[in-house]
């Protein structure tokens, strides 16, 4: 989790969110007649649960790593998801705190006498 990106309570879109078209959002939103979901079920109880075969894996493969550091950012609108990446973050605090010292204890502990 990005420290910035947490504190603006953004994320990064996802590779399918990116590469979606305008056309499939437009599909999903209106209503499906009944010949179209069952094509839908007959098609997806032959799939293997796999994404590899999906549009937009190449598309992201090519994209260059800096570009996929920098991606466009969405506002987390879910108030528990924020909730819960607040907790994360708070954990991952006070984690790193009780490591650094311990780690702090054991290196006071070493006596000096060149054994290292």
């Amino acid at each position: 989790m990005c420290v910035v990106l947490h504190g603006m309570h953004h994320r990064h879109l996802r590779p399918w969110e990116l590469f979606a078209d305008p056309e499939d959002i437009n599909a999903s939103s209106s209503p499906k007649t009944s010949s179209s979901e069952d094509s839908l079920i007959d098609s997806s109880s032959s799939d293997t649960n796999s994404y590899e075969d999906e549009p937009w894996v190449p598309k992201y493969e090519k994209r260059n790593i800096v570009r996929k550091v920098f991606d466009r950012e969405v506002w987390i609108q879910e108030p528990a998801l924020r909730q819960i990446q607040d907790t994360i973050f708070v954990q991952s605090l006070l984690g790193a705190v009780l490591v650094s010292c311990i780690v702090v204890g054991v290196f006071c502990a070493v006596p000096h006498g060149g054994f290292f």
